[in-house]
């Protein structure tokens, strides 16, 4: 067998170099598959669920990340903030944002809904209102790496950073909650802003991959043979 299978000590040496890289990498996307399949399945059963009152104190948003809620508050008269991004369709627009206080306890950044691009002005708002809100409690935004800057003293807004609208609406830290809910189509009467935007995008490819990577890895080995044997058949030639 040895004066057969003769692939030699570098090739070998990459070989198994290469083996071992490419089974890490299967392996490491494999053992992501499991949280994430249980995190799509918490963000599926968060959304399907029935609305649960909004807890007096949330210390930890992440807890209640794409749950549905419900509260009541009266809708603070400022200016309202106009965040760029598309509709559930993906169109061209804006989420349009205003803090609503309940009655006992702070304020909640609510995201009122899209507007398209060409509505140059905010719609008008029922200023003073109390609104019975249902919706999907979402933690603050975070830029991806290509998100311009907000600038929010020119009102170019392009991430919904929680933080950052708050201080833009006046409100201290202990007089907001640091989360925002994506409102329900329907708390208006009115057609724009439309509600429920909320997206979903968690890809859960990692099964894919781990099969890619192993795959790989296979064809390595199958090539690293079928070199050995005939290098092993030449050198015996």
């Amino acid at each position: 067998m040895n004066k057969r299978f003769a692939p030699g000590a570098p090739l070998t040496v990459a070989a198994a170099i290469g083996l071992f890289i490419l089974l890490g990498l299967g392996t490491w996307q494999a053992r992501k598959v499991g949280p994430k399949t249980e995190l799509v399945h918490k963000i599926e059963a968060g959304l399907s669920a029935e609305p649960m009152p909004l807890p007096v104190h949330l210390d930890d948003p992440s807890t209640l990340d794409y749950r549905r809620v419900s509260f009541s508050g009266e809708l603070i008269e400022v200016e309202p903030i106009r965040v760029f991004a598309t509709s559930t369709e993906g169109k061209a627009g804006y989420h349009i944002y205003a803090p609503v206080k309940k009655q006992y306890g702070m304020a909640v950044l609510v995201n009122f809904g899209w507007v398209p691009a060409a509505m140059k002005d905010a719609p008008g708002l029922p200023y003073g209102a109390t609104l019975d809100v249902t919706g999907v409690l979402r933690v603050s935004a975070q830029p991806g790496s290509m998100t311009p800057e907000n600038k929010p003293e020119a009102g170019d807004w392009y991430t919904a950073d929680v933080y950052q609208m708050a201080e833009a609406f006046g409100l201290r830290t202990k007089e907001f909650y640091h989360f925002r809910v994506f409102a329900d189509e329907g708390v208006l009467a009115t057609n724009l802003p439309k509600g429920g935007q909320v997206r979903v995008d968690i890809r859960n490819d990692h099964f894919q991959y781990a099969l890619t990577w192993y795959g790989i890895a296979l064809t390595l080995i199958g090539v690293y043979v079928a070199f050995g044997f005939k290098r092993g058949r030449e050198m015996r030639g």
